[in-house]
């Protein structure tokens, strides 16, 4: 299960990297170009932080708090390796630290159904947006195996997890 955390985590930071500066990774913000794509709808939707109701257990409260706080988290870590002043590697660890977190807010097997169709929706962004990065003469062919192996791994996890909940024979 830690795996399949890391793996989507990966698709996340990666997609959020690509997403917002196609073809332009490892570039400074000076660098970048003025109509660089926004960041996507899927990207938006995982890194939005979640509100703390007056109703929820302290638990939850808790939970949601170390979400938001994974949430900004990334948002530094993205904008530290855009700025060039940190590698991808503590993006890609910020990134499994909220998958983490959303994962850990998942109480029931639909919850953690819909985290993990919403990582394997990331994991196909990434997957698409490298392989365009390949046939412009970016990227590497490694990064798209990973990203493959991960979408891959993803899949697999879902697929267990409604297994899972599927009632036996009785």
């Amino acid at each position: 299960m830690r795996f399949t955390q890391v793996a989507g985590a990966s698709f996340l930071a990666a997609v959020f990297l690509f997403s917002s500066e196609a073809g332009t990774v490892g570039r400074t913000a000076a660098q970048t170009p003025a109509d660089a794509p926004e960041v996507s709808p899927e990207i938006r939707a995982f890194l939005k932080p979640l509100v703390i109701a007056e109703g929820d257990s302290e638990l939850q409260k808790k939970l949601k708090e170390r979400h938001n706080v994974a949430v900004k988290l990334l948002e530094e870590r993205v904008k530290e390796y855009k700025k060039g002043v940190r590698d991808v590697s503590p993006v890609f660890e910020a990134a499994r630290l909220t998958a983490d977190a959303k994962l850990d807010l998942a109480e029931n097997a639909e919850a953690r159904t819909a985290v993990l169709n919403q990582l394997l929706d990331v994991a196909k962004l990434i997957e698409s947006n490298l392989e365009q990065q390949l046939a412009k003469g970016f990227g590497s062919k490694g990064d798209l195996e990973r990203a493959h192996y991960a979408r891959l791994t993803l899949e697999v996890e879902l697929l267990r997890t409604k297994q899972k909940a599927k009632p036996g024979p009785d």
